[in-house]
C-alpha cells in the first residue's frame, strides 16, 4: 500500500499510482491546471465538475478550498477509493458518480468549472470533440473548462515525437494518435489489460477542439509532470471559459 495515504495501491514509480483498470496512472501532484481548478472552484458558487477522477487528487483539494464537487470516474473502484479518502468534514460538499465518457451527459448548465485531467488522450478525436461539446453546455454561462492531457512527448509513445511533429506540419488534426498501443508494452504485459489506441495531444489541439465548441481560450500551454522525469512538456492543458452573455 501506498506509504502516504493506506487507501492508495502501492506503485512501482515515483510520483504516480497506477489505475486499478489498467488505463494510466494519478499523479500524486497536481500540475499547474489541475492546482489552478482546485483554487477556483473554492471561489464559485456552483458545483463543479471533476471528471476521470481517479483517486481524486483535484476533487481532494477543491474541497479543501470549500468547493462542492461531483467526482466522477469510469471505474467504480476508483470511486470507493475516494469515498474512503475524504474526511467526514467535507462530505456534505462532496458525491461521486460512475460515468463514462463520451456517453455521460448532465442537465445543461450544471456546474460553474469541470476539470478532464489526463483522460482525453485515451478517446479518438471524433470523441475529443463530442464531450467538449457536451462539457460546454454542462457549464454554466462564465464557467470554466480545464482540460490536461498527456503529449507526444512523454510516456513510451516519445521516441515517436519526431513522427508527431511530422504529422502535424502536414495539417493532420490528430498528429499524435498511435494505433497500436500494444506495441509499447514489453513483452511479459497483456495487451489485452490496456487501451487499444493513444491519442496524446498538444496545446494547440485542445485550444482548438474548444475554440470549435464556442468556448473562449484563456490559456494553453505544455505543462509539467510531478515525477523527477519531468521534462516541462509532459502534459498538454488548456483553460477555456464558456461567454456569460
Amino acid at each position: 500500500m501506498s506509504k502516504t495515504d493506506p487507501h492508495l495501491p502501492d506503485s512501482p514509480v515515483e510520483g504516480l499510482i497506477p489505475t486499478l483498470n489498467n488505463t494510466g496512472w494519478m499523479t500524486e501532484k497536481m500540475d499547474a491546471y489541475s492546482a489552478d481548478f482546485a483554487e477556483y472552484a473554492g471561489t464559485v458558487r456552483g458545483e463543479v465538475l471533476d471528471i476521470g477522477c481517479a483517486y481524486g487528487i483535484a476533487t481532494l483539494a477543491a474541497l479543501e478550498n470549500g468547493a462542492r464537487v461531483l467526482a466522477c470516474d469510469m471505474d467504480p473502484r476508483h470511486l470507493e477509493v475516494l469515498d474512503a479518502r475524504v474526511p467526514e468534514r467535507l462530505r456534505e460538499r462532496y458525491r461521486s458518480q460512475a460515468a463514462v465518457m463520451p456517453d455521460v451527459d448532465f442537465p445543461p448548465e450544471s456546474f460553474a468549472a469541470i476539470l478532464a485531467a489526463r483522460v482525453l488522450h485515451f478517446l479518438n478525436g471524433a470523441d475529443i470533440e463530442l464531450t467538449v461539446r457536451k462539457m460546454k453546455d454542462w457549464l454554466s454561462p462564465g464557467g470554466r473548462l480545464y482540460l490536461v492531457a498527456d503529449s507526444p512527448y512523454t510516456g513510451p509513445w516519445a521516441p515517436r515525437s519526431g513522427e508527431y511533429e511530422r504529422r502535424k506540419s502536414e495539417g493532420d488534426p490528430w498528429p499524435g494518435y498511435v494505433a497500436d498501443y500494444a506495441s509499447f508494452l514489453p513483452d511479459h504485459v497483456n495487451p489485452a489489460e490496456h487501451p487499444d489506441f493513444i491519442n496524446p495531444l498538444d496545446p494547440d489541439i485542445l485550444a482548438r477542439v474548444c475554440l470549435d465548441a464556442g468556448l473562449e481560450v484563456l490559456s494553453a500551454s505544455f505543462l509539467s509532470s510531478s515525477t523527477k522525469h519531468a521534462n516541462g512538456r509532459d502534459h498538454a492543458g488548456v483553460i477555456a471559459m464558456k461567454s456569460d452573455g
